[in-house]
């Protein structure tokens, strides 16, 4: 048994003593697309209809400065951008849309999706727990502020302009990187949304309230390069 700790501290050892020599580069960006399964209700407004979790697939991308602080901490910070369509029933108030295409006629009108254009700001913490000389394992996390550009309530109508917050989502992500180049790497990552917050729309409301939100997790790939900037 002394033996076998004697070993695994050596390794240890060994491993560390690798990791501290290595020139660390502090500064990388990372330019990612996010292909992902969005869950949400089948309907939101129905007091008697039944309700279930169905998904949508949406798409974005994602732009990520990364710092290390060191051979296995590192923070990032970033700008991205998705387009969300949430396939669901939902009253929706046509006395509100801007004009000409407000109706006095369609206060209870349905709509079957709903598409939201978001500006996404996350910064996040992550750590390293796998380093090979080409490929690497992290987990992270991160919170991301989101920011919402417009919404497209039916096909027949254009998307309405809204710039307010959104919310936060506070995801947790695994992933691998693997060495192209001294300057490049391919990189992967799968995150899911702990929590995702969402602010009213005015536009919306169910059988018993007035504004209502359209609630929603979902499950997110992110692949794309990594460069050095040292």
């Amino acid at each position: 048994m002394n033996f076998m700790r004697l070993i695994f501290f050596l390794v240890i050892f060994t491993e560390s003593f690798i990791v501290s020599a290595q020139k660390i580069d502090k500064w990388q960006m990372s330019f990612l697309l996010q292909p992902e399964l969005t869950f949400h209700k089948n309907q939101y407004s129905f007091r008697w209809e039944d309700t279930y979790t169905k998904n949508s697939f949406n798409i974005g991308f994602t732009s990520l400065l990364q710092y290390n602080l060191s051979n296995r901490i590192f923070f990032e910070g970033g700008f991205g951008y998705i387009s969300r369509k949430l396939d669901c029933k939902v009253f929706v108030d046509h006395r509100l849309y801007p004009p000409p295409y407000t109706s006095s006629n369609l206060f209870g009108f349905v709509t079957n999706t709903v598409s939201q254009r978001i500006i996404q700001l996350p910064i996040g913490i992550g750590f390293y727990f796998l380093r090979g000389s080409k490929c690497s394992v992290f987990l992270k996390g991160n919170i991301i502020s989101n920011f919402l550009l417009n919404v497209k309530y039916e096909d027949r109508y254009p998307a309405f302009k809204k710039n307010y917050w959104l919310g936060f989502s506070i995801n947790s992500a695994a992933g691998v990187e693997y060495k192209l180049s001294k300057k490049a790497f391919l990189i992967g990552s799968i995150s899911y949304s702990i929590v995702n917050t969402v602010a009213n729309d005015p536009y919306l409301f169910s059988q018993d309230e007035k504004p209502i939100s359209l609630p929603h997790t979902y499950l997110q790939l992110s692949t794309g390069i990594k460069i050095n900037l040292e």
